[in-house]
């Protein structure tokens, strides 16, 4: 029954590709009637016959003449005649026959040869036991499969491959462990198949000439091969032991094993081969150029952060060049799988910028004022040392850099903030603020303008103590984004630098004054409270309102339209970093809060974004001062006496107020707050009394006193930027590739960065590793190109034979196809 079945499936599978077919069946032994034939082929338009030796002509009259429309069955109880004597040949070169031996089945199931079939059975008979085995090789092997073909096919079956390709058989093979006697797939490959003809295979694929050689020698000999690639020296005795001739084929085997689910078993041999390896010993007295491209074991990125480090100790770094390193370590593998690296890497890096920026301090011009210089460039000083500090913080494991975090903190406080200490001090002296717009005029030099002249709702967020370096931050985070572009400047925050004097001030007003209970007042009304600063907003702008961060943080798109229907002018006022600084239980907490409130602005501008905001101000009442370390008594001073309004560790104000040698006046240039006297602290002092110490504000610095301006645009979708093979010769003449890349157009607000990945690929197949790369660069046609470097498989490429370079773009997850570009291997070395 199960041969008639298999006659019935296949003159099914005839009849579904042509709409007429005549079947031969030639049965030597004669085992079925017509009846029985018939019977099965009931349900399908097929006339049976059958073939006799004597009716061909009869036969053919029918099939040809008188029913050449319909579908035949011929069966014959003899076997098939030789050609000379086969009077409907010519029959069967346009229908097909049908063989009922089981291996002949098989054979034409397979779509192999049926030579090729019987040999291997022979071969390996114990594979074909099986009937599940078979079903298997079914769907793995390749149609017309060659001997090389078959036993691939075989071994995916018995290793669970997906398909019938060695790097997919290897995988599978060495994912199930590197000991043999342990190793299930090994054993059956070893009962089923054989495991002296695994090893041959093995060999061809992954270069490895040895005459004997294990798993475990064979992963040595792959990871080897992935670890020299971008090593920039060799070592002989490792050199020897694991020479292959695929290195380039070994060294993509990894990496796309990396790229699978089952890459935290690669992983775990990657840790064990390199104690294997002694990597520690072989590296450490090596230059990190000859090994800081290398990503095949984590014990290199734990190497370069000692080195980095210690270097920063010294002061003995090439700053740019490990700029540059640590930036590509963050971009490969074990960055990616282990949060201890990638956050060691990336606080040095913000170790290495603030060390860079140092040469700014020395760099300070006593002839330009203090604000104007900070705003220009200081400012990354103090960005750099809070990414380095709040990274450095997150740390599981920080002990490592504690001594470097030690010796940072005690520059960017006694040298760094000593320096701006002195200049503020100065620039209170002289009274010289330089040609910085102001705070108090924010609203008429900014927004009413803008009222007058526009019909566009404009929104103003003001978050409390956002201080210059972190707007600069945000602005930079704003500015990447693809729909929308944002510009930055400073402001000089009303003196002193508190919240009640920094959110009047930005309010519409003429004049600010404040009373006895420390209620500021902006043209007699107080400006304390959301409902009153809507009411003075309303004075200006009839179509005025505001709202609180929380509130309007958790609206629907509805809620929105509904909230601010009619409404030209909205501020929202935002709380986290003063929150959290004004607080002693928390004011260790200030970069943290940073960073929490830069997350939250951000937030915040797509949900405008969403609806339809086109213009969006963000600034800050007063900035801050901070300093990681206990404030030592040398910078406390004495509190001030008289009538006191209102009060910080940095300021007072009142009357009748006696004025110690480490506070002075106001100066009248520096603050329209009239009413009142007001004193703050010099340079960094505080005043003693209660409060927090390490979070302060009020005072003169330009940390408190600088205040960012976002000028943030929604526009159209920005275009991600070109990108251009840039050789006029595209040939390839060796198994290493390098290709020059241009950037068609610099970024801007009409160009935004583009990730692409590069591969290349010969008939369907990639050959090459893939490269991922960032394109954001600006400036000039010269400045926009780079060269990136890709390694062929060893294998042999006829001469003249076409690849193609093949890029997509890269958004997250998402992948999609972006250009192409053809390549003539020529490789001249193989003829001689």
């Amino acid at each position: 029954m199960e041969i008639l079945q298999l006659l019935k499936e296949r003159i099914i599978d005839e009849l579904h590709k042509k709409p007429r077919t005549v079947v031969f069946w030639y049965d030597e032994q004669g085992e079925y009637t017509l009846e029985s034939l018939e019977e099965t082929l009931a349900d399908q338009p097929m006339q049976v016959r059958a073939l006799t030796r004597n009716n061909f002509f009869s036969l053919k009259i029918e099939i040809e003449i008188e029913k050449k429309q319909d579908s035949f069955l011929l069966y014959a109880n003899f076997a098939k005649p030789e050609k000379e004597k086969n009077y409907l040949l010519d029959m069967e070169l346009y229908g097909t026959e049908f063989k009922a031996d089981t291996t002949a089945l098989f054979a034409e199931q397979l779509q192999v040869s049926d030579t090729l079939l019987r040999e291997m059975i022979g071969k390996y008979p114990d594979f074909f036991k099986s009937a599940e085995r078979k079903e298997k090789l079914k769907r793995v092997i390749k149609p017309q499969a060659n001997d090389h073909d078959f036993e691939y096919a075989m071994l995916a079956v018995l290793t669970g491959a997906p398909i019938a390709e060695m790097d997919k058989i290897a995988q599978s093979l060495l994912m199930a462990g590197l000991q043999e006697d342990s190793n299930e797939l090994y054993k059956s490959i070893s009962k089923r198949y054989s495991k002296e003809r695994l090893y041959v295979l093995l060999g061809q694929y992954f270069g490895v000439h040895v005459e004997s050689y294990s798993l475990q020698h064979l992963m040595e000999h792959i990871l080897y091969a992935h670890f020299q690639r971008y090593a920039q020296f060799e070592d002989a005795s490792l050199q020897k032991k694991y020479e292959t001739t695929r290195a380039n084929a070994s060294a993509l085997f990894v990496d796309d094993w990396l790229q699978t689910k089952g890459s935290d078993v690669l992983e775990q041999y990657m840790q064990e081969i390199e104690e294997t390896f002694s990597i520690v010993e072989l590296l450490s007295n090596r230059p990190m150029e000859q090994y800081a491209d290398i990503s095949t074991f984590p014990v290199i990125d734990v190497l370069l952060i000692e080195k980095l480090t210690t270097e920063l100790l010294h002061q003995t770094s090439n700053l740019e060049v490990w700029k540059e390193v640590l930036q590509n370590r963050l971009k490969i593998h074990w960055a990616n799988r282990n949060e201890r690296i990638r956050g060691l890497l990336k606080v040095l890096v913000h170790a290495l910028d603030l060390t860079m920026y140092k040469t700014l301090l020395k760099q300070y011009d006593t002839r330009i004022p203090l604000y104007v210089q900070y705003a220009s460039n200081l400012y990354v000083i103090d960005q750099a040392y809070r990414r380095f500090i709040i990274g450095y913080m997150q740390l599981d494991h920080r002990e490592l850099l504690d001594e470097l975090a030690e010796k940072l903190t005690n520059w960017y406080e006694n040298k760094y903030l000593s320096k701006v200490s002195e200049e503020t001090n100065y620039t209170l002296e002289q009274a010289e603020l330089g040609k910085l717009p102001k705070q108090a005029a924010f609203y008429k030099e900014y927004i009413e303008p803008i009222m007058q002249k526009e019909s566009t709702r404009v929104f103003v967020v003001i978050s409390d103590a956002l201080r210059y370096e972190a707007g600069a931050e945000l602005r930079e985070r704003l500015d990447a984004r693809s729909n929308g572009s944002a510009t930055i400047s400073p402001l000089v925050a009303n003196m002193p630098t508190y919240t009640q004097l920094g959110m009047a001030s930005l309010l519409p007003h003429k004049t600010l004054t404040i009373t006895s209970n420390g209620t500021v007042l902006a043209d007699g009304e107080p400006t304390n409270g959301l409902t009153k600063r809507i009411k003075i907003l309303q004075k200006f702008e009839r179509e005025a309102t505001a709202f609180r961060y929380d509130d309007i943080a958790s609206w629907s798109r509805a809620t929105a339209d509904e909230q601010l229907k009619g409404k030209r002018l909205v501020y929202v006022y935002h709380d986290v970093i003063d929150a959290a600084g004004d607080s002693v239980k928390s004011e260790r907490e200030t970069y943290a809060a940073v960073e929490r409130a830069m997350n939250d602005l951000g937030k915040l501008v797509d949900s405008l974004s969403r609806w339809q905001a086109k213009r969006i101000f963000i600034t800050a009442d007063h900035g801050f001062l901070y300093q990681n370390s206990k404030v030592e008594n040398a910078e406390k001073v004495a509190s001030v006496e008289g009538e006191k309004y209102d009060s910080n560790r940095r300021f007072i104000i009142g009357e009748n107020l006696s004025i110690g040698a480490g506070a002075i006046a106001v100066p009248k240039k520096f603050t329209t707050l009239q009413g009142a006297e007001k004193v703050i602290t010099k340079g960094i002092n505080r005043f003693v009394g209660g409060g927090g110490l390490q979070f302060v504000h009020g005072g003169a610095t330009p940390h408190e006193a600088i205040t960012p301006l976002i000028d943030y645009r929604r526009t159209s979708q920005a275009t991600p930027v070109d990108i251009n093979v840039a050789m006029p010769s595209r040939i390839i003449k060796n198994f290493r590739v390098e290709v020059p890349l241009y950037q068609e157009q610099s970024i801007s607000a009409e160009f935004m960065a583009h990730t692409v990945r590069f591969a290349f690929y010969l008939d369907g197949d990639r050959i090459s590793n893939e490269v991922d790369y960032r394109f954001n660069m600006q400036g000039k046609n010269h400045e926009r190109t780079t060269k990136l470097v890709f390694d062929l498989t060893e294998q042999y490429y006829k001469a003249g034979q076409k690849c193609t370079l093949k890029m997509a773009s890269v958004e997250g997850n998402k992948v999609t196809p972006y250009n192409e570009a053809e390549f003539t291997i020529h490789m001249y070395n193989a003829l001689y």
